[in-house]
């Protein structure tokens, strides 16, 4: 367990800091990506509609990375390799999926994919192992 949890808990650290760090470039240059979502004649209406979009989904995946730093961070979940697992596999996916998203620039409905399954699923994850140290009291 000391091995496994030795080489798992830094690279979860790793992949949580490199995934928020993505997302909050994103989120500072949101521009060209916004365009690619929109046809070649729009209204300022439908950019500022895509643009809302967009910013909703980055805060939203920056609250749930922010919550699993801070479960990670208490120790709550520090030490449950499973969950280390599958928030390093959704992290790391997240990280490289979504600088080909900025680099790229993919259309805005894609992000939504990756935040689903790279976001949401480990956070609720996080979540339920949370619930289960601090509530039930299975360690």
């Amino acid at each position: 367990m000391v091995f496994i949890a030795g080489g798992l808990i830094p690279a979860r650290f790793l992949t949580l800091i490199s995934h928020l760090t993505i997302v909050i470039i994103i989120l500072w240059s949101r521009d060209e990506n916004i365009k690619a979502c929109l046809p070649f004649e729009y209204t300022t209406e439908d950019y500022s509609r895509k643009d809302i979009e967009l910013q909703t989904g980055l805060g939203i995946a920056i609250m749930l990375i922010g919550f699993e730093l801070l479960t990670f961070l208490l120790g709550i979940t520090m030490f449950m390799p499973s969950a280390a697992m599958i928030s390093i596999a959704a992290h790391f996916s997240a990280s490289v999926l979504l600088a080909y998203f900025l680099f790229d620039e993919w259309d805005c409905s894609l992000y939504w994919w990756v935040f689903a399954f790279c976001s949401m699923l480990p956070a609720v994850i996080d979540a339920t192992t949370a619930i289960g140290v601090l509530v039930l009291k299975k360690s």
